[in-house]
């Protein structure tokens, strides 16, 4: 198996480039045996084919946002691409990223967190018997549950990865629409190693991730996301009947980066 892939802007934007010369194949816009060259590229962006070579090989220092946003629209990214973009060249500023955790800091230990769940929060998972209650820290790493997220994940555990277990026989089984759902994850989890991948705390989860041959499959696919749509349902398998479930999130008024998530399931049998 080789070593886990950290996204770069080169290899990002050499991506973007091959994807428009494939759409453009397919509008008729250019011809089927050519390819977007760089040449061609960096014409109609004005700049050099040279300079777009160094920048595709991350050869280059900080590439100005100007020219990155000529290149992204003359590729045709969307938002969350674009986003992404800004992300790996260093512009994260005027978009948000974790509450209480700056792009510089690192992530505070698991324990940390498992000591920050309050009598509160506690209290809650107790009293509630319907709802689906958890509390996550940052990349879904579950630090509590009440006992109906319990009976609907039996193996989750505090620390798990909720992608991880995505690729378990026992999400196959539990998970209806396993395709979509760990495909938006995936394509979240690149986001969150767009801003955070040079932390130790984003790589090692990334490493655990790269053990996976499914993800590494996903992980191929450079889609990339940072938000799930608010139409997107779980569809899961618990005992013998199946069920949607939309789980809302909230971000904790905590000093530290703590989701609180509440999940209710709707009978689709």
């Amino acid at each position: 198996m080789r070593e886990p892939e950290n996204p770069t802007l080169g290899q990002f934007l050499s991506f973007l480039r091959q994807r428009e010369a494939e759409r453009r194949h397919a509008e008729g816009t250019l011809p089927t045996n050519r390819k977007l060259s760089r040449e061609k590229a960096a014409a109609q962006v004005h700049i050099t084919a040279s300079y777009l070579t160094k920048v595709e090989r991350d050869e280059v220092g900080q590439v100005d946002v100007g020219i990155l946003r000529l290149l992204t629209t003359a590729y045709r990214a969307d938002e969350d691409e674009w986003r992404y973009v800004c992300d790996l060249a260093g512009y994260a500023s005027p978009y948000p990223g974790l509450v209480g955790l700056d792009t510089a800091m690192e992530m505070p230990p698991l324990q940390t967190f498992l000591d920050a769940v309050s009598p509160m929060m506690r209290t809650e998972m107790d009293e509630t018997t319907d709802d689906l209650v958890s509390f996550y820290a940052p990349q879904r790493q579950l630090l509590a549950a009440n006992q109906a997220y319990l009976d609907t994940f039996p193996s989750h555990t505090p620390g798990m990865y909720m992608l991880e277990w995505s690729f378990t026989d026992e999400a196959r089984h539990i998970m209806i629409n396993w395709d979509d759902q760990v495909r938006q994850g995936v394509a979240v989890h690149r986001g969150t190693m767009g801003r955070y991948g040079h932390t130790e705390w984003a790589r090692r989860a990334h490493r655990q991730l790269w053990q996976h041959p499914e993800f590494r499959r996903l992980w191929e696919s450079k889609e990339v996301t940072y938000t799930r749509p608010v139409s997107s349902e779980a569809q899961l398998r618990v005992g013998n009947r199946t069920f949607a479930m939309i789980m809302e999130n909230w971000q904790m008024q905590h000093d530290l980066p703590i989701v609180r998530s509440r999940g209710r399931l709707r009978p689709i049998d």
